[in-house]
C-alpha cells in the first residue's frame, strides 16, 4: 500500500501516518485498532529488519539537546518498504501482532512537518537521552522560557507565514462549518423534535408565570438547555458518539469551532481588537450572520403549534426497546432529589399534592440511609417499591 511521507517526519509521525492509512483503508473502527504505541516500525531490507525509533544510540546529541530521529536520519530511500510488528517491550492487549508491508514515497521538496518537542506525549522515548536529562527536539530547539511569560502567560506573535496558513485552513473548512451551523440552527422540513418544542414552550411558560419579560433571559435559558449543554459537547468531543480518535491538532480546530458556536449563542457584542485571540478574530465576520440565525431559530420554534403531553409521550421510545440500567438512572434521580429536596417539597405542597409530598418525604428518608454503603442494596429496593 503506497503512503506518502516526508523525510523530515519523526518516526512517531511516520508510524501514525502509516497506521491511520492502513486502518482507514480497511475502514476499521478506532476501538478495534491495534494501538500504534504497541507496534514497532521496521525498515524492510534485503537481509535484515531495522527497527526505527525516535531515540536510540544513533541519535544526534548537541550539548543539552538531542535531535529526534527522522526518516532522513535513517537515510530512508524512495519507495522503501516498511513493516509493522508487535513491540516486544509493550503490552499488546489484542494478543496478536500485525505484520503489514507498505511502500513509502518520499518527496524531499516537501520538507515540511509538524515541529515536535518534548511536550508531545506521543513521542516514543526509549533512548538513553531522555533518562540522562537531555532535551529532545525535532526541527527547532524550543525555548519555553522565552516563548511564554510565566506571569502573564502571553505568547509571542505568530509569524506572518503561519497567519496566512491559518486563514487558508479556515477558508478550506468554512463551507463545512457553515453547513454545521445551518443544520443546527434551522428547522428540518419546517419542524423540530417534539421534545425540543415541548422544552422551549415550558421555558416560555415559566417566564410568563414568574413575570419575566426580558427576552434576553429567556434566550439565555434556551441557550443553556440545548445548544450549550448538548451541541457544544458534540462539536468539541465527537468521540462521545462516534468511534473515532481525536488528534490533538483536530482538538484545537474543534475548540475554535465550538468557541465560535458559543459566541453565536451569546447576546453580548464582542469588541474585537488586535489583542483579541486569533481564534476569535477568525470568525468575527461570520458571527454577524450566526447570531441572527440563532434568534430566528428560537423564534421559528416558538411559532410552531404547541405539543401536548400525549403527543410528546407517544413520540418517545418505549422503555422496553431501550437498554437502560435502572440502578444507574435511579442513582442520578436520587442525587438530584436529595440536593433539591426542600424546593421539590415546597413545590408539591403549593400544588396541593399531599400524597406525593408524603411519598417524597419517605423517599428522602430512605436516601439518607442510602449514603451508608452497607445499607445501599436494601435501601435501593425500598426506594424502588416506594416509587
Amino acid at each position: 500500500m503506497p503512503v506518502k511521507l516526508l523525510d523530515c517526519d519523526t518516526i512517531s509521525q511516520a508510524k501514525c501516518k502509516l497506521h491511520d492509512t492502513w486502518y482507514n483503508y480497511k475502514n476499521t473502527p478506532v476501538s478495534q485498532r491495534v494501538p500504534v504505541d504497541s507496534l514497532e516500525l521496521r525498515l524492510v531490507g534485503q537481509h535484515q529488519y531495522n527497527v526505527l525509533r525516535d531515540e536510540d544510540e544513533t541519535s544526534v546529541v548537541e550539548g543539552e539537546w538531542k535531535r529526534l530521529n527522522t526518516l532522513r536520519h535513517y537515510k530512508v530511500a524512495e519507495n522503501a518498504v516498511f513493516s509493522f510488528v508487535a513491540d516486544s517491550t509493550a503490552t499488546n492487549r489484542f494478543g496478536h501482532f500485525m505484520d503489514h508491508s507498505t511502500h513509502f514515497s518520499s518527496n524531499p521538496k516537501l520538507n515540511r512537518s509538524m515541529d515536535l518537542n518534548s511536550s508531545n506525549p506521543k513521542l516514543n522515548r526509549r533512548g538513553s537521552g531522555s533518562s540522562c536529562g537531555l532535551r529532545p527536539y525535532h526541527l527547532t530547539k524550543t525555548n519555553t522560557s522565552s516563548t511564554i511569560d510565566s506571569d502573564q502567560t502571553t505568547f509571542v506573535h505568530v509569524p506572518e507565514i503561519y497567519l496566512t496558513r491559518l486563514l487558508t485552513t479556515k477558508g478550506t473548512l468554512q463551507h463545512f462549518v457553515n453547513d454545521l451551523f445551518v443544520s443546527i440552527f434551522s428547522l428540518s422540513n419546517g419542524d423540530v423534535p417534539l421534545a425540543i418544542k415541548f422544552l422551549f414552550d415550558m421555558l416560555d411558560r415559566q417566564a410568563a408565570e414568574n413575570g419575566i419579560t426580558d427576552p434576553d433571559i429567556i434566550h439565555t435559558w434556551k441557550n443553556n438547555s440545548i445548544p450549550l449543554r448538548y451541541w457544544i459537547n458534540i462539536i468539541k468531543n465527537p468521540e462521545m458518539i462516534l468511534d473515532v480518535e481525536k488528534h490533538p491538532l483536530i482538538d484545537s480546530i474543534l475548540s475554535v469551532i465550538s468557541q465560535t458556536y458559543m459566541d453565536s449563542c451569546s447576546l453580548s457584542n464582542h469588541a474585537f481588537s488586535t489583542d483579541s485571540p486569533s481564534s476569535k478574530l477568525l470568525y468575527a465576520k461570520e458571527l454577524q450572520d450566526y447570531k441572527p440565525a440563532v434568534r430566528k431559530f428560537y423564534s421559528d420554534i416558538q411559532a410552531l403549534p404547541p405539543v401536548t403531553d400525549e403527543k410528546l409521550f407517544s413520540s418517545l421510545p418505549s422503555t422496553e426497546s431501550m437498554q437502560l440500567h435502572r440502578d444507574a438512572a435511579l442513582y442520578d434521580l436520587a442525587v438530584y432529589a436529595h440536593n433539591y429536596c426542600f424546593q421539590i417539597d415546597e413545590a408539591l405542597q403549593r400544588t396541593n399534592c399531599d400524597e406525593l409530598s408524603k411519598k417524597f418525604a419517605t423517599v428522602i428518608s430512605y436516601l439518607q440511609l442510602y449514603l451508608i454503603p452497607t445499607a445501599r442494596r436494601d435501601v435501593l429496593a425500598r426506594v424502588l417499591e416506594t416509587l
